[in-house]
């Protein structure tokens, strides 16, 4: 009806404009213009949409499946669809897509221990050498954790312990095992070391090379404390209670556990989840493109990061003809990261160091305030609890009396007794009326 009276206004001489029309019927301009492209689709281009959006579908379909199941976020869709497929696509399409498609990013849960206090006295703590700067540089600084898993009907733990890069996020090495023990990290570092032994070492003699984890027991033992010290390794630990000083590693647990808690959880036995968990471990150094890494694998970004040379014949649809060589990306990163992003860094590390810094004197002064503060709050807890003896054993000496009342009633009376109601009628039984607090 609309459209029939634009069109006659647009027979007569002077009649009103399309937008004065629609203004008058209440109907937008662009649901005007969308419902009259549709209706004069004659070239079958929503047709043509349409399918294009199926067929990317189907690929985002094949993307899930080639992760075992696994949803990805809208960003690593993008950059599987590219690497896998060559298709180049928005991630407000893929959002859009996803919504149609009625499926969500499996993401991790919160981290249960961010802004949390730590449980240490600052001047206590072991030494944090890493100081959360994480990235550094390739192989600089090496992270690890453990963490558990179960298999099976009845939910059965085990245990991981990874060494990864925090830079390149590969994991460098790992172990699984039934405990959770020194032996678990050993095997895990032993497991490092064979693959990775030369590219560490050949660091150390210019660089330092951090090895940081948490207070646990297994990495704190003197055994693994002198392999790492007789490595060449800078052992960095985090503070008590807070897993920010830790976090690349806490969230790569949690998008892993996110990723195959639910299949582990379907083996049936140790060794079909042990296969399981470094299966994905493998996969996710070699194949699991990321977003925050350029489109690459955490193998590949390794390389990319020590030679310089990006190894793909495209980015994103830009062929690597158009785009820098190797020694030109190297001479500009040399020029640059020499100079200014040095300067940078040891600016942000330094002004890192000195929020580290404490004045003796406030220290002091605030662990008084602590103290009097605890110490008031037994205080008053004492008076609290002189009070409520002095009044329970006024209770418990008429609840004393009670029992010798009851021992002169009649048979009838202490029938009568047995309905709880019947109690209020003697004042001699009034002490449970004092009991109500207690319960």
């Amino acid at each position: 009806m609309v459209d029939a009276f634009i069109n006659r206004q647009k027979a007569r001489v002077g009649g009103y404009n399309t937008s004065e029309c629609l203004r008058m019927f209440g109907v937008s301009d662009s649901g005007y213009y969308a419902w009259k492209g549709r209706r004069d689709d004659i070239f079958g281009k929503q047709a043509e949409k349409k399918a294009e959006r199926d067929a990317i579908k189907e690929k985002m379909r094949r993307v899930i499946i080639a992760r075992n199941g696994v949803v990805p976020g809208k960003r690593t869709f993008r950059v599987e669809l590219f690497r896998r497929y060559g298709i180049t696509v928005n991630t407000k399409k893929i959002a859009a897509l996803m919504k149609e498609m009625n499926i969500q990013a499996q993401m991790p849960h919160k981290d249960a221990y961010k802004h949390q206090a730590s449980h240490n006295h600052v001047c206590a703590a072991p030494a944090n050498a890493v100081n959360q700067d994480f990235f550094i540089g390739p192989r600089r600084v090496v992270l690890s954790d453990i963490t558990y898993l179960y298999y099976g009907e009845y939910r059965t733990p085990f245990y991981l312990c990874v060494f990864r890069d925090a830079y390149t996020r590969e994991n460098l090495g790992w172990s699984i095992g039934r405990y959770m023990s020194v032996e678990l990290v050993r095997e895990a570092y032993k497991a490092m070391m064979d693959d990775h032994a030369s590219e560490l070492t050949d660091l150390m003699r210019s660089d330092e090379v951090y090895v940081h984890h948490d207070q646990g027991s297994q990495y704190l033992a003197t055994t693994f404390s002198q392999m790492l010290k007789d490595d060449g390794f800078i052992q960095s630990v985090s503070a008590r209670g807070n897993s920010q000083d830790n976090s690349p590693m806490e969230s790569f647990f949690g998008r892993l556990k996110t990723a195959i808690l639910d299949m582990v959880a379907l083996c049936r036995d140790y060794e079909s989840a042990r296969t399981l968990v470094s299966g994905y471990l493998m996969a996710y150094n070699s194949e699991h493109y990321q977003y925050d890494l350029a489109g690459l694998t955490p193998e590949e970004f390794y390389q990319y990061a020590t030679t310089g040379v990006y190894p793909l014949d495209n980015y994103f649809g830009v062929p690597a003809s158009v785009m820098m060589t190797g020694g030109d990306l190297k001479k500009v990163r040399r020029r640059y990261a020499d100079e200014e992003a040095e300067a940078r860094r040891l600016a942000l590390k330094k002004r890192r160091e000195e929020k580290r810094l404490i004045d003796p004197k406030k220290i002091i002064e605030r662990d008084m305030r602590l103290l009097r503060s605890v110490i008031s709050k037994w205080k008053n807890t004492e008076e609290t609890a002189s009070a409520q003896i002095c009044k329970m054993q006024d209770v418990l000496k008429r609840a004393a009396e009670a029992l010798a009342f009851i021992h002169t009633l009649s048979a009838e009376v202490l029938s009568e007794l047995r309905q709880p109601l019947a109690w209020r009628r003697y004042p001699e039984l009034s002490y449970v009326f004092s009991m109500n607090e207690l319960f």
